[in-house]
């Protein structure tokens, strides 16, 4: 980051002492993360450290501006790989152009194996600007609403404090009027409670909202009609996300692996299906997740029949089940 580049020495002290207010990270915690003993980074932090000749503060700067630029904000969401425009890419990316454009509630639903969480870290990296800001909430099953504004309040790299009124706060003040959108990963598993507390965000900040899981999200919101009117009036729009067709995974396999026949290309992606219990039966889905770990343990045992610059395409389209 160009800008944390030029930071003076007494600039790097306050952003650190700011982000581990933001986070909630302890200084010993920081420490260990920018490569310093905590001894070193408390006599860095209290402008005791040592100058003139031979003096390492620039280093400790260096390292700290380095932790921050890769970690400022929504954390464990970084992607590197490639993207495949396919029709779930093609879809989901539309989503975020309506979560960016105006402030609305989305519904998105996507059938298992078809890739939607790392595709949405893709896509999320590519929509932000200097002020657009899209961040994705992993929302385990069980989570409890303090639980979750906290995890919105770390993604977004504020504050995140027990009570969930002064969060809202912190997070009003960090963002102002800029857009904002979350994107919660498997909100089928939100109660009413955390769904009815994240709608604040909507109504009162005016951000944009996706709420992105399985098909049981559907059945949950018909479920729970009575209880969850105020937000139901509010959904902008119910999308499906379209699995991942034979057709295109075999484009995928024969992009990756050039040198593969298009029987083997065939018997490749025929072999990636995942049997998945959906409403008391069992299903069959493609999983791209599963193609992508057939190529590459092709990729291994022929190396010199692809290209042997390293491809991470498999954080671009897998997803866990």
């Amino acid at each position: 980051m160009s800008v944390l580049s030029e930071t003076t020495p007494d600039e790097v002290r306050q952003l650190a002492k700011r982000y581990m207010r933001r986070t909630g990270m302890a200084p010993a915690d920081f420490a260990r993360r920018v490569g310093y003993h905590y001894n070193t980074l408390i006599q860095f932090l209290s402008n005791k450290y040592r100058r003139g000749a031979g003096s390492r503060e620039q280093f400790i700067c260096e390292a700290i501006l380095r932790f921050i630029g890769q970690h400022m904000g929504d954390t464990g969401n970084r992607f590197s790989g490639k993207l495949y425009e396919i029709g779930n890419v093609r879809v989901l990316r539309n989503v975020f152009d309506r979560l960016i454009e105006k402030p609305c509630i989305l519904l998105a639903y996507a059938p298992p194996g078809s890739g939607k969480t790392d595709v949405a870290r893709a896509l999320i990296q590519e929509q932000r600007g200097a002020d657009t800001h899209i961040f994705r909430i992993y929302c385990r099953a069980g989570i409890s609403k303090r639980d979750l504004m906290h995890r919105v309040a770390i993604a977004c790299g504020s504050v995140g404090d027990l009570s969930i009124e002064r969060t809202i706060s912190n997070l009003r003040f960090d963002f102002g009027d800029q857009r904002v959108a979350l994107y919660f990963d498997e909100a089928q598993h939100l109660s009413i409670e955390c769904l009815e507390t994240v709608r604040e965000l909507y109504d009162e900040l005016h951000w944009s909202l996706c709420f992105a899981g399985s098909h049981q999200l559907d059945r949950i919101f018909t479920k729970w009609a009575g209880e969850l009117e105020q937000l139901e009036r509010r959904v902008t729009d119910k999308i499906t996300l379209p699995a991942v067709t034979p057709e295109e995974a075999e484009q995928i396999v024969r992009s990756e692996l050039p040198s593969l026949s298009a029987a083997k290309a065939r018997a490749l992606v025929d072999s990636s299906h995942v049997d998945i219990r959906t409403e008391g039966s069992l299903q069959r889905y493609l999983s791209i997740g599963r193609v992508m770990a057939n190529i590459r343990e092709l990729q291994e045992l022929m190396p010199a029949a692809v290209d042997p610059t390293p491809v991470a395409v498999d954080q671009s389209l897998e997803e866990t089940a």
